[in-house]
């Protein structure tokens, strides 16, 4: 709004130099960043108790791991799949008298089909328990990766409603001023239009950000095994720390060599490849062909450059990220500035209710950015460590 002039501000500043020190020291206090612990008051107590549970980030991992019917079936996968590969060293003791030639033989060997199939059932039930095992572990990185988006999206969602009822006290206030300044003239009827609809955007926004921290909620819940109503309180903050690798060809070839996508790949290499040491006397039952074998090898590759590909682009995704994140953090350092200057200013009669609502609202705005980007850095930080918890081992 309408400030004094430069002559009356220097002026009072003067004379209110001890109401600026205080005025300073309860901005503060009243507008500090908000938690995730105060602004989850906003979204309601559990309906049961009376009183929040607060969780953090290991708490939730916990509760999670416990309550995975996903896990638990992977675990029994796997306990089938050791179990059939004995079995099938059982079942096959006395057939299984021949050792295949080497894989770089050009001349395979012919035998029986029986021993044929002998051989490939077991290579079969191995690979099938190593994949399980493989699929048993990525299980887990996806549970750990879950818990962490689906707890920082609540904490970020917090943050955004906070942000947004700010705006949407400003817009309020800002339409009760401009209705006013109508009546006496001061202000034309499309200016009370235009706040009208900047009004009611405001109220779809937070009406809409409300419903997206209630989905968080009930989506989070859900995975930690507690009622859908439940609104425990997330003490934990997301927390940015920059990735540092010594060569980024060396991520991408531990990557390679821990994907499933790959290692699935490179089995049926293998399956293809024993099928292909010996040849059965009865030709429709061979297992594997040439052309099947150059398929999978094919495949291989083109697995290997595509998740190649993906961690690469995540790395520069990750590196602009945190060159964004000091500008975000500078942006909140001069919102809270401007916010305590305001203060001064509004106690000393220079400033308005407006101007200080929009000094806060600036700040909520500053803060929600920075943490969005802090939140975005952590998320997309784990996925480049195992990007196949993201697909759930796809």
């Amino acid at each position: 709004m309408r400030k004094w002039s430069v002559f009356k501000l220097v002026t009072a500043l003067l004379l209110s130099g001890l109401l600026m020190v205080w005025g300073a020291g309860a901005a503060l206090a009243d507008t500090g960043t908000t938690s995730a612990s105060g602004s989850a008051g906003s979204s309601g107590s559990d309906s049961t108790t009376g009183a929040q549970q607060q969780l953090t980030l290991q708490q939730a991992l916990t509760m999670a791991v416990a309550s995975s019917n996903g896990l638990n079936s992977q675990s029994a996968s796997v306990n089938q799949a050791s179990n059939n590969v004995n079995t099938t060293n059982t079942e096959n003791a006395g057939t299984l008298t021949y050792t295949p030639s080497s894989v770089t033989s050009s001349v395979p060997d012919s035998v029986s089909s029986g021993v044929e199939a002998a051989l490939n059932s077991l290579t079969s039930a191995n690979l099938n328990l190593s994949y399980q095992q493989r699929l048993l572990q990525t299980s887990q990185d996806s549970v750990v990766y879950s818990v962490y988006q689906d707890y920082l999206a609540i904490v970020q969602d917090e943050a955004a409603l906070d942000a947004t009822q700010q705006a949407f006290n400003l817009a309020d206030l800002t339409q009760r001023v401009t209705n006013l300044e109508y009546q006496v003239g001061s202000d034309s009827q499309n200016d009370v239009s235009q706040e009208n609809e900047s009004y009611a955007a405001a109220q779809t926004s937070l009406s809409s950000t409300q419903d997206s921290l209630d989905t968080a909620y009930q989506q989070f819940n859900q995975l930690v095994g507690l009622a859908p109503d439940a609104r425990p309180v997330l003490t934990d903050q997301p927390s940015f720390t920059p990735l540092v690798i010594g060569s980024l060809d060396a991520e991408v070839s531990r990557v390679l060599a821990g994907s499933p996508a790959v290692l699935s790949a490179q089995d049926t290499v293998v399956s293809d490849k024993t099928a292909l040491t010996i040849v059965s006397d009865v030709p429709s039952e061979n297992m594997a062909t040439g052309d099947t074998l150059n398929e999978a090898e094919n495949n291989v590759a083109t697995v290997e450059n595509s998740t190649a590909q993906s961690e690469r682009t995540l790395y520069q995704t990750i590196i602009a990220l945190e060159s964004k994140q000091n500008s975000l953090q500078q942006a909140v350092t001069t919102a809270e500035t401007n916010l305590q200057m305001t203060q001064v200013e509004y106690n000393v009669g220079l400033d308005t209710k407006v101007d200080l609502e929009t000094a806060q609202s600036n700040l909520s705005q500053a803060q929600l950015a920075l943490l969005e980007n802090t939140v975005s850095h952590q998320m997309d930080v784990m996925e480049f460590g195992t990007p196949w918890a993201v697909s759930g081992g796809q």
